[in-house]
């Protein structure tokens, strides 16, 4: 048994504690807001096949997409690990040190049933670190039957897009009475290169396939759920990162348990996950070529990379005759290895990162409660217990053993930051304390003010502390800068307040939100200082691989502020207008100078029309100029565009419906603010140029359920 199950042990041991039933009071029903916005993939015609891409359409969030599989999640200007992304209810960490796996990577369009983002502040017990927010996806499990008899029943979902002749093809299937559900999926989908109206993307590719298997038991009050997952990537162009993806293995297990008692409910729940990614800088994109320093072929990289995390999480819910409590202890373990070799020089490697562990375990309470007829109060506590390690680290750089030249003196260098970095104090451990709080005041009006304050905090990831020689292993800030970590980092903290309210109207329906979020030791890169991680990175821009001046993870002060809304007019019957709009700023405190990969401000307005077994919807998406860039991140300006999208669906009969859509109707060329650089050659777009966004995209669905 591996130590990160080892670690794992004693938690397991704790899912067999459920205490004894009672009579359940009167259930109290607290004033709340409208804190979540859903979307239901059956409802939504979706393109591509990067579920991330369905943020775009809700407040607040949108995408940082380093390729068509590989998108980040970003919610009112923070991204990556500072959102707590749930799948199914678990964590999952991809093998990836540039998230080329990112969360959402493992919750594909064709099996997802819908996806929620938490708006705002999320409560404590939504996961360990939601600093910058919450994110959930959803996949399709089947339904009980109504009778001890089984019944088959299924799902299948077929999808083409013209832009690089993707397609997708799946089959979701369940046998089902009213006590079990054995369920099983599959799926296959692939692309070509991504056109664009003055070539391709190159490489913008992808191939993956999933299988998924799993059981549902149901008695009285209880329930129990047993899934197992595989997803394989196999190629994947990743043109905003210096690599592409060559394999993804990934095994994926979770179990949950529910018993719902009279005055309470308890929940537990244990996922594990297995990843393994190879990437490339040679076998999609054009290989290294020969230059005045060096021969391409030394240049060649290949980078093998693992992750296994295992998670758990007990929850108890207590209602009494004001509301509800809610207890918890939750615990997410992790271990990552990456090893970059050259596959023309066998000695050749860089110890990446060496069984980097991040183990994170804590506790909470929470508590709604009604403080009378029109008004309502949410709060909650966190504790988590953050500890990080290493094991030494090491590289060969000189792999034919040269007495003098360029790899003699970059084997040295590697040398002395192995050893500054193994001499240095790597295990840390921080102890980050959460908290919030809601009150929501109801009107006879329809409408219901909200304010929330929250302290949030997140602790650095593996990659901002181990990350010891000048790489590009970032988790996908993607700005063609090298980085160096820091063992020394602190936890991030951030006290954020929100207003707003919900306004229902009847015909009307309007939620605005403002807030403002002051970060103390944000984690950002800073330039580097130390003279041998500065000649070294010079050495490598020589060579034509990476860029000089690099950066160090450091702690800064920032602030985030801004406004989203969400709103929609019934104007008949059958026709509804819906508008999503999101404005965000992000500053450093501590210089002149706004925050890397911020969106631009944004609105997506929508005509929705309706009948009895069709309908059609016309889409107006526009995003103004983003000059607000980072200096310290050479992050270039990009100018506003609008684009529309037009999208049908017929049912064609109570079981089968057929979509239709087409996006970017009038194929305006624009370039796509959070879609980074181009870092492979192309012909067709300048090396390190903004990506271009995507032209016109004529794309179908057909879903049969049975």
């Amino acid at each position: 048994m591996n130590k990160l199950a080892m670690r794992s042990l004693p938690f397991l041991i704790l899912m067999s504690g459920v205490a004894s039933a009672q009579q359940r009071v009167e259930e109290i029903v607290v004033v709340g807001v409208q804190d979540t916005h859903t979307v239901i993939t059956d409802d939504t015609l979706v393109a591509p096949a990067d579920t991330a891409q369905l943020l775009r359409k809700m407040p607040g969030a949108n995408i940082n997409k380093n390729g068509e599989l590989t998108g980040i999640a970003q919610y009112r200007g923070m991204y990556g690990d500072r959102i707590r992304v749930s799948i199914n209810g678990a964590k999952i960490s991809g093998a990836g040190p540039n998230a080329m796996d990112a969360p959402l990577h493992y919750a594909p369009v064709a099996i997802l049933e819908s996806l929620t983002i938490n708006r705002g502040i999320a409560s404590v017990s939504s996961g360990q670190e939601t600093i910058g927010g919450f994110v959930e996806a959803q996949t399709y499990a089947g339904e009980y039957g109504f009778s001890g008899d089984f019944e088959f029943s299924g799902r299948t979902y077929f999808g083409a897009q013209s832009i690089n002749s993707g397609t997708v093809a799946s089959g979701f299937f369940a046998l089902a009475n009213r006590n079990h559900i054995l369920r099983s999926f599959v799926m296959q989908e692939k692309a070509d290169d991504l056109e664009i109206p003055d070539g391709e993307i190159t490489p913008s590719e992808y191939d993956r396939e999933r299988y998924d298997l799993g059981y549902s038991y149901r008695n009285g009050d209880h329930e129990f759920s047993l899934d197992f997952a595989r997803n394989n990537t196999k190629d994947a162009g990743t043109a905003s990162l210096p690599m592409d993806i060559a394999a993804i293995d990934s095994d994926l297990f979770r179990s949950r348990y529910t018993w719902e008692g009279n005055d309470r409910n308890f929940t537990a729940e244990f996922s594990a996950s297995d990843n393994e990614h190879l990437m490339t800088n040679y076998h999609l994109r054009r290989p290294p070529q020969d230059n005045m320093m060096t021969a391409g072929a030394m240049r060649y990289r290949r980078n093998w990379a693992v992750s296994e995390d295992y998670g758990f999480a007990l929850k108890m819910e207590q209602f009494d005759d004001q509301g509800s409590w809610l207890y918890g202890v939750d615990g997410h373990m992790s271990t990552h290895r990456s090893t970059i070799t050259n596959p023309n020089a066998a000695p050749f490697y860089i110890g990446n990162f060496n069984d980097t562990d991040r183990d994170i375990f804590g506790a909470f309470v929470e508590r709604s409660i009604s403080l009378g007829e029109h008004m309502g109060l949410e709060s909650g506590i966190r504790v988590n217990r953050v500890t990080m390690d290493s094991d030494p680290v090491s590289a060969n750089l000189n792999p034919m053993n040269m007495m003098m030249g360029m790899p003699f003196m970059m084997n040295n260098m590697a040398g002395m930051l192995s050893n500054m970095n193994n001499a240095s104090d790597l295990s840390q451990t921080d102890n980050n304390v959460d908290w919030f709080a809601r009150l929501s005041i109801h009107t006879d009006s329809g409408t219901t003010w909200y304010v929330g304050a929250a302290r949030k905090s997140r602790s650095p990831s593996y990659q901002e502390r181990y990350l010891w020689i000048p790489l590009e292993a970032t988790g996908g800030l993607a700005d063609g800068k090298t980085y160096v970590g820091n063992p020394e980092l602190d936890p991030e903290v951030s006290h954020e307040v929100e207003l707003g309210f919900d306004y229902d109207g009847g015909d009307l329906s309007f939620y605005p939100r403002i807030f403002y979020k002051e970060v103390s030791d944000f984690i950002q890169g800073t330039p580097a200082t130390n003279m041998v991680v500065r000649n070294f990175a010079q050495m490598m821009a020589n060579m034509g691989m990476g860029r000089p001046d690099p950066l160090m993870f450091d702690n800064v002060d920032a602030n985030f502020y801004g406004f989203d809304m969400e709103a929609q007019y019934t104007l008949s019957s059958s026709m509804t207008l819906r508008a999503v709009a999101s404005m965000v700023r992000g500053e450093r405190d501590d210089i002149n100078d706004d925050l890397y990969r911020i969106a631009p401000d944004n609105m997506v307005v929508g005509l929705d029309y309706r009948n009895s077994n069709w309908m059609t919807s016309f889409e107006m998406v526009a995003y103004a100029d983003q000059d607000r860039v980072s200096a310290t991140n050479l992050e270039q300006k990009t100018d506003g565009y609008t684009i529309f999208n037009l999208t049908g669906r017929v049912n064609v009969s109570a079981d089968v419906d057929v979509s239709l859509g087409i996006e970017n109707l009038f194929d305006e060329e624009y370039e796509d603010h959070l879609a980074a650089y181009n870092r492979a050659f192309n012909p067709d777009i300048a090396m390190r140029g903004r990506m271009p966004g995507l032209g016109r995209n004529v794309y179908a669905r057909l879903m049969w359920n049975f």
